[in-house]
């Protein structure tokens, strides 16, 4: 996948900022609510020679008027005009601070000055502007050179008296709530950024990619209501199976020229999933035309056989302590012998020294030459180093990366190590995926049997009993008949691997934590 990381974020969180543009205008409402309101004023005076017979006189007087205009504005402001207008209208305020309310502009190339008035309250406004502006008048007349009869030169006259502001002329609400829900979402896209920034979790298909260096080989979305268990044996239209059938073709694709190909299945921490991954992807293997061989490699947390309801007692671990073969210690499991299993066996007291021993590596050579596929379940490369002395022996490591569970140091360990071990990371598998909402893949997955469509090339021919089958297309170990497995214990839930930030409802098909034993195989004996 290409898609932008951040894109995908706000695309997850996209009510996190519609909160913060939400509370940004409230907030910004808020404030509007609790400012002092204030209103504004006005009153325009225009400024002209009383003098001037000629067009030259009147020319020369129009531009003598407009230079002095800057003059007027500042004169408007000064004590000598609102002194009087303080002592008129009986303020209780300076000079000063009376001219921090009043703001005068004078337009360009004009004879007209503009008085705005600022007060809280709109009558004090428009009398304060009425009164400035006879003020200034009064001050201009008497200040401005005289005529020959003695005359002011200078006409100052009203044009627009002040009169009380209809509505406040701030705060400015709108502009306040627009500021406040501008200022909301970019604190919250902020944060958003921030948290993702520093957040260690692998919580999507991109960061595994991006921290891996690896690339997907597909994900296991979770199902919401699913039974705890084996997909492939379940509802095998569901979309968790599809997801381990896409898995398969995928992996097909990873050791092509080899004849038959060595799989390590394992993960970064306890609790990921990398049990039922492998058994789900064993039993899609099997679909096909293929021999596969699972083996139970986790020599000290096993879980295949409880899955599977296969008889624990006989496995690797016998076949690597030399009490039996290969061949004894595979059981068949499935109505088409398609698939065979290997248990972990009796759990010895030095799982490391086994698995890296010479018959470790016979057993996989021996097991190339009777089956096509071979799945190895191994313990998570970040509690033992178990896993680290298979890979080498592998023709690619599949890493199950869970979206709730592990962190970036946690998988780049995982990687690293299997890096330094002489394997190779074939592909990540992002496990417990959120599921798409699509309608299509609804009905296509929810239609009953008869009903639901079947994809092109779904349809196979049935597979011979493995008695019936040619001696070239089983096993060369003799079948046994496999007793009815004994019932699994209740799963339980395990602590101290928890993510407080995962979903309750987390619970998927392929995704049963193996920290928490095995689930009951009733699927799995359907199979048997």
């Amino acid at each position: 996948m290409n898609r932008n990381p951040y894109l995908a974020l706000f695309r997850h969180f996209w009510y996190v900022v519609v909160i913060g543009a939400l509370v940004g205008a409230v907030a910004g409402w808020g404030l509007s609510q609790l400012s002092t309101r204030e209103y504004t004023s006005t009153t325009s005076m225009y400024f002209s020679l009383s003098a001037g017979v000629t067009g030259n006189d009147i020319n020369q007087g129009s531009t003598y008027t407009q230079n002095q205009m800057l003059s007027f504005a500042q004169l408007a402001t000064s004590s000598v005009v609102l002194q009087p207008v303080i002592d008129g209208l009986g303020l209780d305020t300076t000079a000063g601070a009376l001219a921090k309310q009043i703001s005068v502009t004078t337009p360009q190339n004009t004879v007209v000055l503009q008085l705005d008035v600022t007060d809280t309250s709109p009558t004090e406004a428009a009398a304060i502007a009425n009164a400035t502006a006879a003020s200034l008048r009064t001050q201009v007349e008497d200040i401005a050179p005289k005529n020959a009869q003695g005359n002011p030169t200078v006409a100052t006259r009203v044009i627009a008296p002040a009169v009380e502001p209809a509505g406040p002329s701030a705060p400015n609400e709108r502009l306040n709530i627009l500021i406040g829900l501008i200022v909301g979402i970019l604190i919250a896209a902020g944060g958003l950024l921030l948290s993702e920034t520093l957040s260690t979790r692998v919580d999507s298909e991109e960061k595994a990619i991006a921290v891996s260096g690896a690339p997907s080989l597909g994900t296991v979305r979770r199902r919401r209501g699913a039974t705890p268990g084996l997909a492939m044996v379940g509802d095998t239209r569901s979309s968790s199976a599809e997801d381990f059938r896409q898995l398969r073709a995928n992996l097909e694709f990873v050791a092509v020229d080899v004849p038959s190909p060595v799989f390590v299945v394992t993960s970064s921490i306890l609790g990921e999933g990398k049990s039922t991954v492998a058994i789900n992807l064993a039993i899609a293997l099997s679909e096909g035309d293929k021999r596969i061989l699972l083996i139970d490699a986790d020599l000290r947390r096993p879980g295949v056989a409880g899955y599977t309801g296969l008889v624990p007692g006989t496995g690797l671990s016998t076949v690597l302590a030399g009490r039996v073969t290969l061949a004894d210690a595979v059981q068949p499991w499935g109505d088409d012998g398609a698939l065979s299993v290997m248990t972990a066996g009796r759990i010895p007291p030095n799982p490391s020294e086994l698995l890296s021993s010479r018959a470790m590596t016979a057993l996989i050579e021996e097991a190339r030459g009777m089956f096509d596929v071979i799945v190895i379940d191994t313990p998570p490369l970040g509690a033992v180093a178990d896993a680290a002395t298979l890979v080498p022996e592998a023709d690619g490591t599949v890493v199950i990366v869970d979206r709730t569970a592990v962190r970036r140091n946690q998988l780049l360990h995982a990687v690293e190590a299997v890096r330094r071990a002489g394997g190779s990371v074939a592909g990540i598998v992002f496990n417990k995926a959120r599921a798409k909402r699509s309608g299509d893949a609804h009905y296509y997955y929810r239609l009953d049997d008869e009903q639901a469509p079947r994809p092109h090339g779904a349809e196979r021919a049935p597979r011979l009993p493995a008695a019936d089958r040619p001696a070239s297309d089983r096993p060369t170990g003799p079948v046994r008949p496999v007793p009815a497995p004994p019932p699994a214990p209740a799963p339980q839930r395990a602590h101290g691997h928890a993510d407080t930030r995962a979903d309750a409802d987390d619970a998927d098909a392929s995704d049963v934590d193996e920290a928490n034993g095995p689930a009951t195989p009733a699927s799995g004996i359907a199979r048997m």
